[in-house]
């Protein structure tokens, strides 16, 4: 199905999401979580495709959020199976997503850059969970992963004032992995994006699956429980730990298996 609010590209086993909506500010609207949805499945279906990119069309905004006109005037909710921008609840994802924010990254746009792992960043873009100033809260995740990544004072200072902060503050405290010139945050993820694609995707499923498993236990637990883990598994049982050794001592680039 051709993407009617997104447009996708593939490099290699790279996957560019684009929020195509300019006019709207890449503000998304039911049919276009729906749509992102359905990619993001295809994506971690998709053995090929081994990292994401997310983006958004135009230089004024990554996401403004949810499309209020859409949602109010015409009676459609903002969600879908799998979240806002078809990446809010996606809790278990095997695959990194990485998100090149220029301009605005407000609201449930921010919940979606949050929803990541690693969010990149034009000179000028500004993040901030904006919901309260309208009377609404952030209910797409970004509360409790502000809370999870900041400690609850921090996220407090931006929560509890519903401020904007730039792209050096969030870098500052740890949201923002790089802060590039403006323009150039594309760019930038396509380099984050091409390290990864280094990897073995099975060791990256695997590393995922263990910061996964800490959530709400022990480091003592995640440890001694690890090793059951799926992705540990086929990381264990599969061809890339052996690839990698034998890459090593032949001196050159490890040919990696596509992920199951």
């Amino acid at each position: 199905m051709q993407p009617e609010f997104s447009s996708t590209s593939v490099d290699g086993h790279v996957l560019t999401v684009t929020f195509d909506r300019p006019e709207q500010r890449n503000a998304l609207h039911t049919a276009a979580n729906q749509e992102l949805g359905a990619i993001f499945d295809e994506f971690e279906r998709n053995p090929d495709l081994w990292v994401a990119i997310v983006t958004g069309a135009g230089d004024e905004a990554f996401c403004a959020g949810t499309d209020v006109e859409a949602t109010w005037t015409k009676g459609s909710l903002p969600g879908s199976a799998s979240g806002f921008a078809g990446l809010a609840t996606r809790h278990r994802r095997k695959k990194p997503v990485i998100a090149a924010v220029e301009g605005l990254a407000l609201g449930a746009g921010f919940e979606a850059a949050l929803a990541c792992d690693i969010i990149v960043a034009g000179e000028s873009a500004s993040f901030g969970l904006t919901q309260p100033r309208s009377g609404k809260a952030a209910l797409c995740g970004g509360i409790q992963r502000l809370v999870e990544e900041l400690g609850p004072k921090r996220a407090h200072a931006l929560l509890l004032t519903a401020r904007r902060i730039s792209a050096r503050e969030a870098a500052a405290i740890g949201i923002v992995a790089e802060v590039v010139p403006d323009g150039e945050a594309l760019a930038a993820a396509r380099r984050w994006a091409g390290e990864i694609a280094e990897c073995s995707p099975t060791a990256l499923a695997a590393t995922k699956a263990i910061v996964q498993s800490l959530d709400g236990h022990t480091l003592e637990h995640s440890m001694r429980d690890m090793r059951h883990l799926p992705e540990v598994r086929s990381l264990l049982s599969g061809k890339d730990a052996a690839e990698g050794q034998l890459a090593l001592a032949e001196n050159r680039k490890p040919a990696w298996a596509n992920p199951d």
